[in-house]
């Protein structure tokens, strides 16, 4: 059985052939720990498990940036940025009443016989009448238009929330603007996804066969 991450659907989808090339070699590294998305995510953490205490999560985040970081004019920059985004993000979860239910929940999968899509989603979060699914985002770039997000919809939709597909709103939070974007995809929009990804995993896994 071929396993794909979905984080990496759309590596497949631009390039099978190079993308089918690069699952034999092994990669590195223990996620984002250590990043700026990572030490921000790690404060939204903090942030849902005593929200009265906001304030001093944000001051530690400042802290913690400049402890992990260079202190440079580009890495002070993004510093500041990711602090007035962790407020908007604060402010808003607050203001809609948003809890976290979870950093991420594994996927499971199969889209063809012998080849299914793994992996974490994103974050999740709901309140009493919102389900939302987000990535953090610092640069993104028509998020709209990649295949995982409708796929996510319908899956977690379906295996996590266990509610109607269109009861789940999918997107990003995006660092630089500090504000979410977030779509809820039609049936016709969900079922071109999984047609599209079930082409680009076929041809991937034929390539590897050859």
């Amino acid at each position: 059985m071929l396993n794909i991450s979905i984080a990496k659907l759309e590596q497949a989808r631009k390039n099978p052939q190079a993308f089918a090339a690069s699952l034999s070699v092994a990669e590195k590294g223990f996620g984002n720990r250590g990043s700026f998305s990572g030490t921000f995510k790690s404060f939204i953490g903090k942030f849902h498990n005593d929200i009265a205490n906001k304030d001093k999560f944000h001051t530690q985040l400042q802290d913690a940036y400049k402890l992990q970081f260079v202190e440079n004019s580009l890495n002070n920059k993004r510093a500041e940025k990711y602090c007035e985004a962790f407020s908007k993000y604060t402010d808003y979860m607050i203001e809609h009443r948003f809890g976290l239910d979870n950093f991420f929940t594994r996927i499971n999968l199969k889209l063809l016989s012998n080849v299914s899509l793994g992996g974490n989603s994103p974050v999740l979060s709901s309140s009493d009448t919102r389900n939302i699914v987000f990535s953090i985002e610092e640069a993104p770039s028509n998020w709209q238009y990649e295949l995982k997000y409708p796929i996510l919809q319908k899956y977690l939709a379906e295996n996590y929330y266990e509610c109607e597909v269109d009861r789940v709103e999918i997107g990003i939070f995006n660092v630089n603007s500090c504000q979410f974007e977030l779509n809820v995809f039609d049936n016709v929009e969900i079922e071109g996804a999984f047609k599209e990804a079930r082409i680009v995993l076929g041809e991937v896994d034929r390539i590897l066969k050859l």
